[in-house]
């Protein structure tokens, strides 16, 4: 090896060995949990909190919107019947989640 190959090797292995430790610390480092607003309760109550804050948050506005979509879609294809039974669907799915949403604001527990 020539003299200026030895005193590279070690520079390339001390950026890498920096960026992997780099990377590990930044995969690991800590941030609080989506499930935290729920502290003071039983550990299967937060899982289960979680679970039902994301189905009733954007799950459930995803699913009416194509339920929507996909009505106006069969409606504008000349499928009418199963057009309206896809609206009665989505309004059916807005209304589930208005109640859905008054009952946890009257009921928080």
């Amino acid at each position: 090896m020539t003299q200026a190959a030895m005193k590279q090797a070690p520079k390339l292995n001390v950026r890498w060995l920096i960026a992997a430790c780099g990377a590990a610390l930044f995969t690991v480092r800590a941030e609080s949990s989506w499930a935290t607003q729920y502290a003071g309760a039983l550990p299967w109550d937060q899982t289960l909190g979680a679970i039902q804050d994301i189905l009733v948050g954007p799950v459930a506005h995803a699913a009416i919107a194509l339920n929507f979509t996909f009505s106006a879609i069969h409606y504008a294809i000349g499928s009418h019947e199963r057009a309206g039974r896809l609206l009665a669907g989505g309004l059916a799915a807005c209304a589930a989640l208005i109640a859905v949403d008054l009952l946890t604001y009257l009921f928080p527990f």
